[in-house]
């Protein structure tokens, strides 16, 4: 065969097409010739084949995707509910005022004693900054 007859056959299978038959039963064939190649094979290879598939570990990129999409639910989670409870609706307070002490009985005793008015700062510093903040 030359070049020539080579293009003409070809120019000829292009217009070439299956019956419709044949695309509606190909599932159904194909289907038959794969469990017709099982039924030969022997027992004992198909159930080494199956039990290999059971043992066989997971496939690791669909735990490692699992596993970090639960991880990234679980933090969005604990940060949304999470709630400042030493900074939530707390406003900036002034110092309180301790006890005053007692009037000095005589003149002389006012100008020992100490000032009559003693501040007691709050044991947290009040901050408007958040705690989550990095």
């Amino acid at each position: 065969m030359d070049n020539n007859d080579i293009s003409k056959l070809l120019r000829l299978k292009r217009y070439e097409q299956p019956p419709a038959e044949y695309f509606e039963n190909f599932l159904a064939e194909f289907q038959l010739r794969q469990r017709a190649e099982v039924i030969h094979r022997p027992f004992f290879q198909i159930a080494w084949d199956r039990l290999c598939r059971f043992l066989a570990p997971p496939s690791m990129p669909r735990l490692a995707m699992a596993g970090s999409f639960a991880v990234a639910v679980i933090a969005t989670g604990s940060v949304l509910t999470w709630s400042d409870s030493e900074t939530e609706g707390l406003t900036p307070s002034m110092p309180t005022i301790a006890q005053q002490a007692p009037a000095p009985s005589s003149p002389s005793q006012a100008t020992k004693s100490a000032p009559a008015v003693q501040y007691v700062l709050p044991a947290e510093v009040v901050t408007y900054a958040s705690r989550r903040s990095f």
